[in-house]
């Protein structure tokens, strides 16, 4: 990965660290909690599911910019999306096209605190943000992680960062409609 890329996608997690500030600033725990009347996750339960999917994501992530450091895998070249990581980076990218559904791990069922979410989801931007820098200069295409939603759907290091980030902006993009 480049580091012109590893800036492209520091900007983007900015702007993904940004908009889920603006989406919960000033707004009252009732509101963050409240389901819209035609169905769907409260604006609260939307950030959950980023922290649970991003606490999934990351592990996988830095342990393949590991094994990429441990046997100096070095690229100075940029880093593509692979077939997987382009059809996911498309479907995912905001408006949806479509809805789906997740699977179990992933629901947000126990939110906590709505004032703390935003937070949270910062913290774990943190960590997104430490493995963009580690990965610049690596051969993020050459290693493979398998997505914690199906494991059976694998993408390269690169594509899964791309991914984590098109799947926040998605749904920040759905928790402003909720609100």
């Amino acid at each position: 990965m480049t580091p012109e890329q590893a800036r492209e996608l520091k900007a983007e997690l900015e702007v993904v660290s940004k908009e889920a500030q603006a989406v919960a600033e000033g707004v009252d725990p009732a509101t963050m909690t409240k389901r819209p009347a035609s169905g769907g996750w409260s604006a609260a339960e939307i950030f959950q599911h980023l922290i649970l999917t991003a606490d999934a994501m990351l592990p996988l992530i830095e342990g393949a910019l590991a094994q990429l450091e441990r046997e100096g895998r070095k690229s100075t070249g940029p880093a593509g999306l692979g077939v997987m990581g382009w059809l996911l980076v498309k479907a995912l990218e905001p408006p949806p096209r479509m809805k789906s559904k997740t699977s179990k791990p992933f629901e947000p069922v126990a939110v906590g605190d709505p004032e703390t979410l935003a937070s949270r989801l910062l913290e774990t931007n943190s960590r997104l943000a430490a493995a963009i820098d580690g990965a610049t200069g690596l051969a993020t295409t050459t290693v493979k992680v398998a997505s914690p939603f199906n494991t059976s759907v694998k993408y390269n290091v690169y594509a899964a960062l791309r991914i984590t980030l098109v799947h926040a902006r998605r749904h920040l993009w759905q928790a402003r409609g909720v609100l």
